[in-house]
């Protein structure tokens, strides 16, 4: 398998985040809604465009068989919807990137812990010490980033 295609969909992923940030918080600020209200917005947003493109490449909306859904399986939304929220609070104190930066060591660590314990069906991975490294130094990152921020520069 050759992981650039997905290398890159991510980055193309990781790209739209900051934009969403930016996006949002002008619109929060254009028309005076709170945190909360930005963030319902841009669930409806979604949910629409979901609507839109499982009916041009699927040919629309098939109910999905609940019967073998577990109950913690519909909380992703809700999940979703404090990981936008979290990220809109931080973003005008810390700035896009050292939000996204520890928004990213979190997904990281929290990556980490569910891939060593296959926790959710996932495959289970071993932690080296080189994983290890790369955490430790996206944590160094943040903590310059931090403290460039706080000399101004």
């Amino acid at each position: 398998m050759n992981p650039l295609p997905y290398i890159a969909f991510s980055i193309l992923g990781g790209l739209i985040i900051p934009l969403q940030l930016a996006m949002v918080n002008a619109f929060r600020q254009s028309t005076h809604a709170s945190q909360l209200q930005a963030t319902f917005y841009l669930y409806v947003g979604g949910a629409i465009a979901s609507l839109v493109l499982s009916l041009v490449f699927s040919g629309g909306i098939k109910p999905p068989q609940v019967q073998y859904a577990q109950w913690w399986m519909w909380l992703t939304g809700f999940l979703g919807s404090f990981y936008i929220l979290f990220m809109f609070i931080a973003a005008p104190k810390i700035g896009a990137a050292n939000t996204l930066l520890w928004v990213f060591l979190g997904q990281m660590l929290f990556s980490t812990l569910l891939a060593t314990t296959g926790w959710f069906g996932l495959p289970v991975q071993k932690v080296n010490w080189l994983k290890l490294c790369g955490l430790g130094l996206v944590f160094a990152g943040g903590l310059v980033m931090i403290y460039a921020e706080s000399r101004g520069n």
